[in-house]
């Protein structure tokens, strides 16, 4: 069995497309969480409505509401309340991709891997581009989004989330498994659709920073000196085009991005 987790706070105009695209996975053998943070708004509500569609289905529903102290930590306390052999999280916002993602991967042979990863596809100006999957440069960047991973529970509850990070627990998570040797194994498969205007993606000096400091911790070395103060100058520039800019020209600077970059379209 898989345990799908969604992890959410006050996402009312959200929660229904993410909870559509787990319902509408042709493979059963899942169970689906929501762990919600106390919303304030109609995310509950909604969320609820939903049971009686999954029971139907036959597939196990849980909510899971109360207080944590950030997504890492709603992500910690999903799996403990799961049961699934592999756990994938499509945060609140996030989809699958289509609705055969769960049978493409998990609808044949038995998997011998550790951790699943798959590709997904970033939502930006109306258009869909690949993430830069590169599990080849896992010291330099991270490797894959979380939302395209299957990891085994049993490497989540031995490894839970570092709270310490705030924005990149997750990359933090994928170097120790990749230290520690654990198999990483890619399906091929496009598994999520997700938005670009997530806060890892906005707050690009504390992303750098807590990057920089966590690969640090894994004995991994990084800038300093002149040439880290160069990268946060760069960084306060692009901040500011990010904050400032019309969309317009925003949009052609992330288009160029993508081409030097070669990230294909969807």
């Amino acid at each position: 069995m898989i345990s799908i987790i969604t992890v959410c706070y006050n996402e009312e105009r959200a929660i229904d497309d993410t909870i559509q695209s787990v319902f509408d996975q042709t493979y059963t053998d899942y169970e689906y969480i929501i762990k919600d943070a106390g919303s304030t708004d109609a995310t509950i509500e909604k969320a609820h409505k939903w049971e009686s569609r999954f029971r139907e289905k036959n597939i196990p529903f849980k909510i899971v509401s109360g207080t944590d102290r950030g997504i890492y930590d709603g992500m910690n306390q999903g799996v403990e309340a799961s049961s699934g052999e592999y756990v994938n999280f499509m945060n609140a916002g996030d989809q699958f991709f289509s609705d055969d993602v769960l049978m493409k991967i998990f609808g044949g042979e038995e998997k011998d891997a550790d951790l699943l990863y798959g590709d997904t596809a970033e939502e930006e100006f109306g258009e869909l581009h690949y993430f830069r999957k590169c599990p080849d440069l896992i010291e330099s960047r991270m490797p894959f989004s979380h939302q395209s991973v299957f990891v085994k529970r049993e490497l989540l509850m031995q490894y839970p989330f570092r709270l310490k990070y705030r924005i990149a627990a997750d990359y933090d998570f994928l170097l120790t498994l990749h230290e520690k040797g654990y198999v990483f194994k890619d399906t091929q498969v496009l598994v999520a659709k997700v938005s670009k205007t997530g806060s890892s993606s906005i707050n690009l000096k504390d992303t750098y920073v807590e990057t920089m400091r966590l690969r640090k911790s894994h004995g991994i070395k990084v800038p300093e000196g002149p040439e880290l103060k160069k990268t946060l100058l760069w960084l306060d520039i692009k901040q500011f085009g990010m904050d400032h800019f019309p969309d317009g020209l925003k949009y052609l600077i992330r288009k160029v991005q993508r081409f030097t970059r070669g990230q294909k379209k969807v």
